[in-house]
């Protein structure tokens, strides 16, 4: 059951505002992953020289062998692109419905599942 009866009914059919919600706090908190993993990669420049990755994090350059590639903190830097699509994708979906249900709203689960399947290992 519910907790309590919804004061409002289009809330009670039409309302997506949890998962706008989540995808936007994951959308914060992927950018703050992006921005970091940015410092991660101009750290480990020759030039700036701040940081030191181990080996189990970057691969060599298939052009300079002796240059190591921090991909992980390239590919979380990526995937925040990525985790801003799902949420305007969504957003881009509700902005036109009506106030009651759509079968459009069936379009709010795979950008929702793919943001958490894209954030949960970039975090990890």
């Amino acid at each position: 059951g519910f907790a309590q009866i919804s004061d409002n009914s289009m809330d009670a059919v039409s309302d997506r505002d949890f998962i706008l919600d989540f995808m936007s706090a994951a959308s914060i908190c992927a950018m703050h992953i992006s921005r970091f993993a940015e410092e991660l990669v101009l750290w480990s420049t020759d030039e700036f020289d701040f940081v030191r990755l181990s080996d189990d994090y970057t691969t060599g350059s298939s052009i300079m062998p002796q240059k190591r590639n921090p991909d992980f903190a390239e590919i979380a830097r990526g995937k925040t692109g990525r985790v801003y699509g799902n949420l305007f994708g969504l957003l881009t979906t509700l902005k036109g419905l009506p106030l009651t249900y759509n079968r459009d709203l069936q379009e709010d689960k795979e950008g929702l599942f793919d943001t958490v399947d894209t954030l949960i290992p970039t975090l990890t």
